[in-house]
């Protein structure tokens, strides 16, 4: 092979991963556009807890989630809104150590349903985040080890799952759209 060709090979890939990909969402520009929530609820009955950490957490996991939707969703609360209805399906909380080393992750995931007043499902979205990846080096992990709580990898997969979610319903945020809202919000 020349190096013309692989200058174009290179050329026709970086293109191609380039392109947009298709958005498919259930809900439809104009739908989004006027979305608002007026409740949050979070079911984690017949959730599987993966670890006895994952289990402690239980009991709090549905209340914690609901305020980080919430929290996300904030500039689209409203009494008349439609309901979004989250149904937890596994939850895994890893140790800091074991993430460090590349033994376990933290994991959350569950689906996202959207549901009108009178009760009809508008569209469902499956959710799943990771939090925490392991270290390079045996020193990196050592280090990470040692300044990664697992109340930290619980707040990041509630933060994940909240911005994940938001970001399947209605799309991307602009730079910068995110802390405006936030500095709003407060």
């Amino acid at each position: 092979m020349d190096r013309r060709s692989l200058f174009l090979m290179i050329g026709a890939s970086a293109l191609v991963a380039c392109a947009p990909q298709p958005y498919s969402n259930p809900l439809s520009r104009e739908a989004r556009a006027g979305l608002a929530f007026s409740r949050f609820d979070v079911v984690t009955t017949g959730a599987s807890f993966d670890s006895s950490m994952a289990a402690n957490y239980a009991s709090r996991l549905g209340a914690d989630l609901a305020a980080a939707l919430r929290s996300e969703f904030s500039d689209r609360v409203g009494a008349d809104g439609v309901v979004m209805n989250v149904e937890i399906a596994r939850f895994n909380l890893a140790g800091s150590t074991r993430t460090a080393m590349g033994r376990d992750q933290s994991q959350l995931q569950g689906s996202v349903r959207i549901i009108d007043r009178a009760g009809r499902l508008l569209a469902t979205y499956p959710i799943q985040v990771v939090a925490g990846a392991a270290a390079e080096t045996r020193t990196g992990a050592l280090a990470r080890a040692a300044v990664t709580t697992t109340d930290g990898f619980y707040r990041g997969l509630l933060s994940g799952f909240a911005r994940t979610s938001r970001e399947q319903i209605l799309g991307s945020d602009l730079p910068g759209q995110r802390l405006l809202r936030r500095v709003t919000a407060e």
